[in-house]
Formats: structure tokens, C-alpha cells, sequence
């Protein structure tokens, strides 16, 4: 049986919904998880303790609208261009699909919310698997699809799993523990030339 369907919201609850999301951001990456309150999230939105509650029954429910929401921000990966029909070669697409993962997952934001996310993760795996399915597995899904078009589907997804840890690489790992990168953008398009490399070397 499919769930009954949301009523719409007016202009200002959308409005509200917005603002509790964006002060959400603000508090849970900047404090993590479990030392922020729906009373940190309701001062830093502007709105009362109960407004919050009225869209967000709990905190864990926040906590995975802000995930989704954040991700389908940062989701910029085009798959028609990606994978469709064209005259590009395979090499071309990955380029493409490896550029879209390093500024989706290699931005400030995002690492800041794989933080929160993975210091909760041991307590609350779904979320984990929530951030994963929201990113990198839609890529690895979309660059199984660019190797099936030269190699056999298992081969193809095995080469698009290695292709994505090499995408993101030491560059991502160095940026999760805070480390200064003054040259992050040229590591990453190194890092992404030699996972191309790896996907399609024979």
C-alpha cells in the first residue's frame, strides 16, 4: 500500500521548512550530531521549539531530511550527458562523472556532512547508508554503465567501484581530517586521471 500522499505547503511553511533546514546545517555540522538540540536548530532558524517539531517530528528525522536535502543540492550529475547516446568515448564520459563526484563530494559542505554523518554512523548505520546511496553509489551505478560499454557487467562493476575510490582518493580522506590542501583541485584532477587510467587499462 503506497503511504497517503503529503498535504502541500503554503508559501510560509515552506518558507519555515527552508529556514529549520538551513539553520540544521549550520548547527549539526558545526557541533555534530549529538551535541546539537532542536532548541540550538529552533534559535539559530529564528522559529519556536514547536515549529520545528511541526516539520520535523524528532531529530533523527531531521537530521536525515537535512542529509537528502544536502544531497540533492549537491547532486549536479547529469546522467542523460553522462551516460546517453553520444559519440563521446568512455574515457570522456569518466572524465566527466569523475569531475561531477569531486565537486559534489570534494566540496567544503560535503565533507563537513560526511563528518556528522560518519560519527553517527556506528549508532545509526541507515544514515550512513542514506549519504551513500545519495552520492557515491550513484556514481559508481553510473560509471558501471559507461564500462558495460566495454567490458562484461560484472567486470564493469568492479572497475567502477575502483574507479570511484580512486576519484576521491588520498585528496578526500586528507580533507575529512582537516588537513589544508593549497593544491587540491590539480591532486584531484591527477586522482582522476589515474582512475580513468585504471578503468580502462586491459
Amino acid at each position: 500500500m503506497s503511504s497517503p500522499a503529503q498535504p502541500e505547503l503554503s508559501p510560509l511553511q515552506r518558507r519555515k521548512r527552508a529556514a529549520i533546514l538551513s539553520g540544521a546545517e549550520e548547527v549539526f555540522l558545526d557541533r555534530g550530531y549529538g551535541s546539537t538540540t532542536m532548541d540550538d536548530v529552533a534559535a539559530v532558524a529564528g522559529v519556536g521549539k514547536q515549529t520545528v517539531y511541526r516539520h520535523f517530528a524528532s531529530k533523527e528525522v531531521l537530521f536525515e531530511s537535512l542529509i537528502r536535502s544536502m544531497c540533492v543540492q549537491g547532486a549536479d550529475i547529469d546522467v542523460d550527458t553522462t551516460v546517453g547516446d553520444d559519440a563521446r568515448s568512455p574515457e570522456e564520459r569518466l572524465r566527466e562523472l569523475g569531475g561531477q563526484l569531486v565537486r559534489n563530494l570534494g566540496s567544503a559542505r560535503s565533507i563537513r556532512l560526511y563528518r556528522a554523518v560518519v560519527a553517527e554512523a556506528g549508532r545509526r548505520p541507515d544514515l550512513g547508508r542514506l549519504f551513500y546511496d545519495s552520492g557515491a553509489k550513484l556514481v559508481r551505478v553510473l560509471a558501471a554503465r559507461i564500462l558495460a560499454t566495454v567490458y562484461d557487467e560484472a567486470t564493469a562493476a568492479v572497475r567502477a567501484a575502483t574507479f570511484i575510490s580512486l576519484v576521491l582518493g588520498d585528496v578526500h580522506l586528507e580533507l575529512t581530517l582537516g588537513y589544508t590542501i593549497t593544491n587540491r583541485q590539480a591532486r584531484f584532477d591527477a586522482q582522476v586521471e589515474e582512475a580513468i587510467q585504471a578503468a580502462l587499462r586491459g
